[in-house]
């Protein structure tokens, strides 16, 4: 997959929990500058860090498809109805687990187990 598609797209996740956020601010009446510096101080960094993930996983084309559905699952919902932000606030973290599980290191491959007795690392190393 392309990066900057995958860099879009992980920013995409943070921006639906930020607008999940502005709408939960804005719900509660704390639309004050505290309460949007505090904003913008929490999900900004939400934004990049989840951008720098999906750049740097291993996010192959079905990943980033379910990804996008989440994410415009979640940009639907926010708007669209009463219970919308926490919608929002939920589909971003699912996007961000299917970016981070994507992101994992690839699993060793495992060999033939040797099982070894104590007796045979006590005995002294033979020099053929």
């Amino acid at each position: 997959m392309n990066k900057n598609l995958l860099t879009v797209l992980g920013a995409l996740t943070g921006l639906v929990s930020m607008a999940g956020m502005i709408r939960l601010i804005d719900g509660a009446g704390l639309t004050s500058g505290f309460s949007w510096a505090f904003l913008l101080l929490a999900m900004v960094p939400w934004i990049a860090y989840t951008a720098w993930r999906a750049r740097h996983g291993q996010l192959g084309r079905t990943g980033a498809i379910a990804v996008l559905a989440i994410v415009l699952v979640g940009f639907v919902s926010v708007w669209m109805f009463t219970i919308g932000p926490v919608l929002a606030l939920a589909s971003s973290l699912v996007a961000f687990v299917i970016i981070w599980v994507h992101d994992w290191p690839p699993r060793r491959e495992r060999g033939e187990d040797i099982f070894v007795r104590i007796e045979d690392l006590q005995e002294p190393e033979r020099v053929s």
